[in-house]
């Protein structure tokens, strides 16, 4: 029994004849005949009964015509999608709160408008989290910061963001700009920081750790804006992505500290598994960030 089997079946009950099925399929009745007597042998049942030459669907017939006839227009539905497949799968976006919060809306935008067939499944996490899924396959394309160091995934970088380390107005530390903070000084503070396996606090660990120190901040937080908002109080030391920062610098309502030894940046990527399938909407939404 195969799917050729089937259509036959369902032409035969729907035109009621050997002959009239021959003609709607182009095919010869000993043909028809033929394919009806396998379809039955491998049933273990006669689908129709003969009369007076003629074939006259029965009741196995007719019951196993009614799980026939979906499973044709299933079919027939795949058949339908098979040209445009890429286009309906949902397309599994992966990014890092920061790139988050200033890009990743801006390009869902863009590319709902370019590509408003295609629906976006987005997932905001930390960098490392958004790797482990890319990894098990369980996002298409990540907006990543920082290195990543695995083989598997391709890292297109596309733009980079300076960490600010900020404080209030109020504190000790804004009364002497003129004079850098020593970076052992600057971690006896109380010291506001985003979790682990956030590409910003991985930086920043490690420039201590290049200088044999570390760090235990008052606060972890997995949202920069939470940290800001706690710099403006006077709670510790932040340290963020300058671009959440610019906008309350200019307004003085937080200061940057100038650190010695402590000049760091992160640098951007989208990143994609190396053996993932390039479907048309994915390259566009790639095209989006990179060339937008």
């Amino acid at each position: 029994m195969n799917l050729r089997h089937l259509t036959i079946f369902k032409t035969v009950c729907e035109e009621g004849s050997i002959t009239g099925a021959a003609k709607v399929l182009s095919m010869t009745q000993p043909a028809i005949s033929h394919a009806i007597n396998e379809l039955e042998e491998s049933v273990g049942s006669p689908l129709f009964d003969r009369v007076s030459r003629r074939v006259v669907i029965n009741e196995n017939g007719k019951f196993y015509l009614s799980k026939v006839i979906p499973l044709l227009e299933l079919y027939q539905d795949l058949e339908n999608y098979s040209g445009i497949l890429h286009l309906q799968a949902p397309l599994r976006i992966g990014s890092c709160v920061t790139l988050a919060t200033y890009l990743l809306p801006k390009v869902v935008s863009r590319f709902a408008l370019t590509n408003p067939d295609t629906q976006l499944n987005v997932t905001i996490n930390n960098s490392q989290e958004i790797t482990n899924k890319l990894l098990k396959n369980e996002l298409d394309i990540g907006l990543i910061e920082g290195v990543i160091p695995e083989e598997q995934l391709e890292k297109i970088p596309f733009s980079s963001y300076p960490i600010a380390v900020i404080c209030a107005p109020g504190h000790p530390f804004a009364e002497r700009l003129a004079q850098p903070v020593a970076l052992d000084r600057l971690i006896e503070e109380p010291l506001l920081l985003r979790e682990q396996g956030c590409t910003l606090r991985d930086t920043f660990d490690c420039a201590l750790a290049l200088n044999n120190l570390s760090a235990q901040p008052l606060w972890s937080s997995t949202n920069s804006d939470v940290i800001l908002q706690a710099v403006k109080e006077n709670i510790g030391i932040g340290i963020v992505p300058r671009i959440f920062a610019d906008e309350s610098l200019k307004k003085g309502e937080i200061v940057e500290i100038e650190v010695k030894n402590l000049d760091i940046s992160c640098m951007n990527h989208v990143v994609f598994h190396k053996d993932k399938f390039q479907t048309e909407s994915f390259q566009a939404f790639i095209n989006l960030v990179l060339f937008d």
